[in-house]
């Protein structure tokens, strides 16, 4: 599906696997960017793609649940990511050498189809509006998340310890990095939600600054999942 689509509210509920109901109710509302020709609504995908990134990662995570439909919810992001995926110490000082090394680590862990293309998609991403969300963290996904992209749905995970700008909301310096690989947006906004949940957790941000090992990177993750996104309703 093209950026630039123009969807009808039965395509964006197949998209959104919501009910188009609940699709019409929520353009009405104003929860939905959208507009109308004649009496009906529609909708762009680029738009729709940009609202909903926004809404997971700065909603309160009671909310999250109810923004899209489910779709390999159970999946957890232990399961999408292992000590391949993970860079302790990224050397880049430059959002772009940042986007570069991310890259590089998905497709030297088999799980992007050509480091080029993703590398393009995530600088498309970045020039639209920064990342990072304040807090020392950015996540970085590509412009439109897509099977042409990656092989497989994956989490890649890169650390910077003395941190770069980044542009973030707060002006802080981003030492964490989450780049998603989904092969569909669907997927893309629920390792969002996900990973929202996680930042969300006392203390887990600080600790995954200072922990010293890929594998105490994934023992965190694990913990820090069971309590925070397997414990809590879908």
């Amino acid at each position: 599906m093209k950026e630039n689509s123009i969807l009808t509210t039965k395509e964006l509920s197949r998209y959104l696997k919501l009910n188009e109901k609940t699709i019409i109710k929520m353009a009405q509302s104003g929860e939905l960017p959208g507009f109308k020709v004649g009496n009906k609504w529609r909708f762009y995908l680029s738009t729709i793609d940009e609202y909903l990134q926004d809404k997971i990662v700065r909603s309160p995570k009671r909310n999250r649940s109810g923004i899209i439909g489910p779709k390999s919810g159970a999946i957890p992001l232990s399961r999408l990511t292992d000590e391949s995926c993970i860079n302790m110490d990224m050397k880049s000082r430059k959002p772009d050498g940042i986007l570069y090394e991310l890259a590089e680590i998905a497709q030297e862990s088999g799980i992007a189809v050509s480091i080029e293309n993703l590398l393009i998609q995530l600088k498309k991403r970045e020039q639209m509006l920064s990342t990072a969300i304040g807090k020392g963290v950015a996540i970085p996904p590509p412009r439109n998340p897509s099977d042409e992209l990656f092989r497989k749905t994956g989490l890649i995970i890169g650390r910077s310890a003395k941190g770069l700008d980044f542009d973030a909301p707060d002006g802080k310096k981003v030492h964490l990095f989450f780049m998603t690989c989904a092969t569909d947006v669907v997927l893309h906004l629920n390792l969002l939600s996900k990973i929202a949940r996680l930042l969300d957790a006392d203390g887990f941000i600080k600790r995954m600054i200072r922990v010293k090992s890929k594998k105490d990177i994934m023992k965190l993750l694990l913990e820090s999942e069971r309590t925070n996104i397997l414990a809590l309703p879908k």
